[in-house]
């Protein structure tokens, strides 16, 4: 978007004023505010090379009415939006550079009024109004994170030299400040769907849930307007209910839909074409992706559902993830498939979009299985995992876990006391006859039946002819024992992952997709802690096979009986 006026837009009202003396005493003295020094010095030297551009960095920039960084972006912004459509915001009166009323002069050119640029003051009034508000988004106000977002653009994009370019001509930058004053404007919501009193929203470590809200029909209206308006302008749509944080850039940002349950995390980068969207008017209000801190993603890739995707996570181009993707993990692909390990700390930072920087998930040069042996312990008595032509399936590709363990080690398929096979689980939770159950057990949960296709893990081999040393755990049987413990998908993932990530990189253990029982006896508790609500004692009893602190119902106890056993005989020294 050009911010200078074409004659066909003579017709409107030209408002914005300042000084031509102004830039002068900008730069006589420090504002006091960094962002807006440097702005007025870029300014000045742009100026200093092409003098025409004197009106129109004088009025949004350079006049003494900007007192602030804030007064900058919401004269940008206002007037750009103004430009595109000033039919949808045809209250116009005269106003100079801080928003107050003045008659003037309508020449537009250079002197003693600096030349008028095209303005609402209706959006100069909601733009300040929302900079100036206490209310948090991701427990940010406004103003910082719009501070954050400029400064993030100077940092990451090749193509931007200065952090004036960025705030006067990045349209990601335009739509995100767009989409923060219309949130503030938006019938705020919980995680619950329930509406938010305004001390909820100024209190980043609420979590209660209020039935009153600050927010009225008409300010939803407003939103829905500066919604619209910022979508045909710049070509990005954001529901103004999404929760966006700091240090986010969308770059180019053509193209890019966040739906009204989206959340995006501090530091992410976005590239043009990105949907973060829902997957069906189901009757759920939550039903878009919830994307984690320092998340890369790829131009042209789609997220639907109410799926995570986990801190420092990238998401290659083209993608389309319809998994929970866990954190540090790099996805690529139609659906999305895992092939390795983020290897910077923060992806969205550093936007390695050619990928260059993934740890393999699979080292193609893996050691011998002989060589193995000595590493992680003996595999006498180890079982053979079930083939995909044996089975009917490939365990790989089931990311549902119906199959605890594969081979003479299925778990809760193999002569189970309510004649399951294992293989056509319910999609609702299975629970057997507690009637006999001891005092203190837990009931036995299925897991729900998935489409195997869209395993993100898929590129593993797992239970593909390979040696399963006893007291391995498979992801199948993690899937499984996560399940008894009330863990949600995304949470089995990333525990998985992490455990993964804990595996020797050129291991026929990493390669068929199983943890080893040292590996897992070592790292489960804190991988545990850090994603899960696993109680400490649980998380230890579960890492060392301990059945009867864990109080199994029999269904569960006679799933887990082998890779338990090896757990209890495993040494932590042994890997």
């Amino acid at each position: 978007m050009v911010l200078v006026s074409s004659p066909s837009e003579s017709s409107v009202p030209l408002v914005l004023r300042g000084s031509a003396t102004s830039s002068a005493t900008s730069t006589s003295a420090s504002s006091g505010d960094p962002l807006l020094d440097r702005l007025r010095t870029e300014a000045n030297e742009v100026i200093s090379s092409n003098p025409a551009l004197l009106p129109l960095l004088d009025n949004f920039v350079l006049s003494p009415k900007v007192d602030t960084f804030e007064d900058a972006i919401a004269n940008i912004v206002a007037h750009r939006l103004t430009v595109f459509s000033p039919a949808a915001f045809p209250c116009m009166v005269k106003i100079n550079g801080n928003g107050n009323g003045n008659g003037g002069s309508s020449s537009s050119s250079g002197g003693g009024d600096g030349g008028l640029i095209p303005c609402s003051p209706m959006l100069l009034h909601m733009l300040r109004d929302a900079l100036a508000s206490p209310e948090l988004e991701a427990n940010h106000d406004m103003s910082s994170a719009i501070r954050a977002d400029a400064e993030a653009i100077v940092r990451r994009d090749p193509a931007c030299e200065t952090l004036l370019e960025a705030i006067m001509f990045f349209k990601g930058f335009a739509a995100l400040v767009c989409h923060r004053a219309a949130r503030r404007k938006w019938p705020n919501k919980d995680s619950y769907g329930n509406a938010m009193s305004s001390e909820a929203l100024t209190d980043p470590a609420t979590t209660s849930k209020s039935s009153s809200s600050s927010s009225t029909k008409g300010d939803r209206f407003t939103a829905l307007l500066l919604q619209s308006q910022a979508a045909a302008a710049f070509g990005v749509d954001i529901h103004p209910a999404a929760s966006i944080g700091a240090g986010v850039v969308i770059d180019h940002g053509t193209g890019v839909v966040i739906g009204e349950t989206a959340t995006v995390g501090d530091g992410c980068t976005i590239l043009h074409g990105v949907t973060l969207g829902g997957t069906a008017k189901d009757g759920s209000w939550d039903r878009h992706p919830k994307i984690g801190q320092d998340v890369l993603i790829g131009a042209g890739s789609s997220i639907l559902g109410n799926i995570k995707v986990g801190n420092g996570a990238k998401i290659g181009s083209g993608s389309v993830v319809l998994r929970p993707i866990p954190s540090g993990a790099t996805a690529v692909g139609a659906p999305a498939k895992i092939i390795g390990f983020a290897k910077e700390e923060k992806p969205g930072s550093d936007v390695d979009l050619a990928l260059d920087e993934v740890e393999p998930l699979v080292k193609r040069n893996s050691s011998s299985l002989l060589s193995q042996e000595s590493s992680m312990g003996s595999f006498t008595s180890a079982t053979v995992a079930t083939t995909e032509d044996e089975s009917g399936e490939d365990d790989d590709d089931d990311d549902n876990g119906n199959n605890a363990e594969s081979g003479d080690e299925k778990q809760a398929g193999e002569d189970d006391d309510d004649g399951s096979d294992g293989k056509d689980q319910e999609d609702t939770a299975t629970v057997e006859d507690t009637s006999s159950m001891p005092p203190g057990c837990r009931e036995w949960v299925a897991p729900k039946s998935h489409n195997r296709d869209l395993c993100p893990f898929r590129a593993l081999k797992c239970g593909q002819g390979t040696l399963v040393p006893p007291g391995a755990v498979t992801r199948q049987t993690l899937v499984a024992i996560l399940l008894q413990e009330g863990c949600k998908e995304d949470e089995i993932g990333e525990v998985y992952f992490a455990l993964l990530r804990c595996t020797p990189p050129r291991s026929e253990a990493r390669k068929h997709g199983y943890i080893p029982p040292c590996t897992f006896k070592e790292h489960f508790p804190d991988v545990a802690a850090k994603f899960t609500s696993i109680s400490p004692c649980r998380a230890k009893a579960i890492s060392r096979g301990d059945g009867k602190e864990l109080k199994l119902c029999r269904r569960a106890s006679k799933a887990f009986k082998k890779t338990f056993k090896g757990l209890q005989n495993a040494s932590i020294t042994d890997g």
